[in-house]
């Protein structure tokens, strides 16, 4: 065959493969659990109707969670890169209406087969963002920290959310790592724009990639046994929790492009900044929080984390305040005065007093500047973690937006399934929340000699704990 500038032997393209978002993450099951959230938060003082919202939100975050588990614990190393030589074609060839991502000027490529995992970016949507709400609402929240059993529980939820973010936060970077995926075919056999994974033959490589490439592309008969008109060396390639038929390759155009690739992520990277430091200042706000009020022994002016506590008390915590720090004044003073009058005694006339302070005057000033820094980093708390959240969930849709259209349409059953199976749920929850009023006379009788024998036995357990502790 004789090969030109506008007929070689072969062309290489450059192609994305990667493996689309699982119809479990798509885009209405996201932004359902997005609702979710709000809706937990709106009715966090109903108790069973928050528990309902919570519930289908901490489960679908759960899965995100373990999911981000595996990922991070099975990253796939990639094989050394492999020089690839190809027919030269030079800018100005006329293949460049059938193939806009051809590769030009050069003779010589590095393969290394690779795919990646969209699935990383919604996990990292999910899990975050679940993150960023259960923190602050095991703060401010008295629905989820008055009964022990269910601030463990949400506090349970609450690690297992911290692992997975810390677990999507370091996977999610590889997919930027990724080396550049090529596709080869006959310059007068375009590829469809998308290709999918029809599976792979190990006669494909017989050696090396180089050697594999010329002997498909230099014998018809080889060449004929190929699933698709083009070669896909990526579609040799594995990922955990993915079939190997759902990876597809896409030809790579715009800010995919080698050479504007590194341009695109500039301006991730760049964006991610903000936002990592938007989280980090989240976490440390609500940490801090949660320290002073459920951990450490230290008891605040402030009653609680509590939003309508505080504002019920505001009064009071403003009056104990003042009092506070008239007494830390006027005791330091008081002392102040006590050490410059025997420094008088005991030193010249000209030589300055040094201003002293007790332990006790000390402490005090302290515990004033606590408060005052308990009350601040509440109200910042208030002000950015509602921030926070809509500025990653704005900015990480975006970015899942970039990854391409899904894979089903709201109408399909895959997507309006989780809304269908949380109406049911939410059917249930209020026809058992109506039990005593559609009961019956002798349910009643029932269920009150059980509340009856219930309270005896809390009751004797409330005995025995009190001997116990005295």
């Amino acid at each position: 065959m004789n090969q030109t500038a506008d007929s070689p032997l072969f062309i290489a393209e450059e192609v994305i493969c990667a493996y689309p978002i699982s119809t479990f993450y798509d885009a209405c099951p996201r932004y359902l659990f997005y609702a979710l959230l709000l809706a937990t938060c709106v009715t966090r003082w109903t108790g069973w109707l928050a528990d309902v919202f919570l519930g289908a939100a901490a489960t679908y975050a759960g899965t995100a969670a373990i999911q981000a588990f595996i990922l991070v614990s099975s990253r796939p190393k990639l094989p050394p890169s492999s020089p690839i030589t190809i027919p030269l074609v030079p800018n100005t060839t006329i293949l460049w209406d059938d193939f806009p991502a051809l590769i030009t000027e050069t003779d010589l490529l590095n393969l290394t087969p690779a795919a990646l995992d969209l699935d990383a970016d919604a996990v990292l949507a999910i899990v975050v963002t679940a993150y960023l709400t259960f923190l602050p609402l095991q703060c401010w929240s008295r629905a989820f920290s008055t009964e022990r059993a269910r601030y463990i529980l949400f506090s349970l939820w609450h690690i297992l959310m911290l692992a997975g973010s810390i677990c999507a936060l370091i996977y999610w970077p590889t997919l930027h790592n990724t080396p550049p995926q090529y596709t080869f075919c006959f310059p007068d056999l375009p590829p469809s724009t998308t290709v999918s994974n029809d599976g792979w033959e190990p006669w494909q490589r017989t050696s090396t990639w180089n050697t594999s490439i010329w002997t498909i592309f230099s014998n018809a008969s080889t060449f004929d046994q190929l699933p698709g008109i083009c070669f896909y060396p990526c579609f040799n390639t594995t990922q955990v929790l993915r079939q190997p038929t759902s990876l597809d390759a896409v030809i790579a155009t715009g800010d995919y492009r080698v050479h504007q690739r590194s341009r695109f992520w500039d301006e991730v990277i760049y964006s991610q900044r903000y936002i990592y430091s938007l989280i980090v200042l989240t976490m440390v706000v609500n940490v801090s929080l949660l320290l002073f009020f459920k951990i450490l022994p230290y008891h605040s002016r402030l009653p609680s984390a509590q939003v309508r506590c505080i504002w019920a008390a505001r009064k009071i915590i403003l009056h104990g305040l003042k009092q506070d720090f008239r007494s830390t004044v006027y005791i330091s003073r008081l002392h102040r005065t006590e050490v410059m009058e025997k420094t008088r005694q005991r030193l010249s006339v000209w030589t300055p007093a040094r201003i002293l302070f007790t332990l006790h005057a000390t402490g005090l000033w302290i515990r004033q500047l606590l408060d005052t820094v308990i009350l601040c980093t509440l109200v910042f708390s208030m002000i950015v973690s509602p921030l926070t959240v809509i500025a990653f969930v704005v900015w990480i849709e975006y970015y899942i937006h970039e990854d391409g259209p899904s894979q089903e349409t709201p109408k399909q059953v895959g997507q309006w399934s989780p809304l269908a199976s949380i109406g049911f749920l939410l059917v249930s929850a209020a026809v058992l929340k109506m039990k005593y009023w559609v009961a019956a006379r002798e349910e009643l009788d029932e269920e009150i000699g059980r509340m009856r024998g219930e309270l005896e036995r809390l009751e004797k357990m409330r005995a025995e704990r009190g001997v116990q502790e005295s």
